[in-house]
């Protein structure tokens, strides 16, 4: 097996969440977040794992679905996301936020933590790749980073 790894400056999204933990809710904040993607694989027969430009356009589209939008966990019991009209709104306990619809992404995950948002463009890279591959993929890993030192890894296995 073969590891590649892409990492590039412009491989980043800037975005606004907001978690739940331990029965708390954080105040809503953004990061400039960048994203490392590593694909794990079988050489094809021309030498390679999978091609550069090729992941990296699929990586910044990715990026770019989230980038400058305010990230909602849908699948979170503790918060409550509601569209009415143009509008999303979400509730936690006394807190309401009210956004316009073209400036979220609703997300099909519990948190918008590092990992959770690591595990989610894993699969969507999954996917990305699973229409396209020639070559044999195990695995498809991210890192999401929230700052300079603060990172979190996912890895998806592809599906044979």
């Amino acid at each position: 097996m073969f590891r590649l790894s892409v990492t590039k400056d412009y491989l980043d999204f800037a975005a606004a969440h907001f978690i739940t933990y331990k029965g708390n809710c954080e105040r809503l904040h953004g990061h400039n977040y960048q994203v490392q993607v590593e694909v794990v694989g079988e050489l094809s027969s021309d030498g390679y794992v999978f091609d550069f430009v090729e992941l990296k356009q699929i990586i910044a589209d990715e990026c770019a679905h989230l980038d400058h939008r305010v990230l909602l966990q849908t699948e979170n019991p503790q918060i409550l996301v509601t569209q009415r009209g143009e509008s999303i709104e979400a509730r936690y306990q006394e807190r309401f936020y009210c956004f316009p619809a073209a400036d979220v992404v609703l997300l099909p995950i519990t948190n918008t933590t590092a990992e959770l948002l690591a595990h989610y463009l894993a699969e969507r890279i999954v996917v990305q790749l699973q229409q396209r591959v020639t070559t044999k993929i195990a695995a498809v890993g991210v890192w999401v980073s929230e700052s300079v030192g603060q990172r979190a890894y996912a890895e998806v296995a592809l599906k044979v």
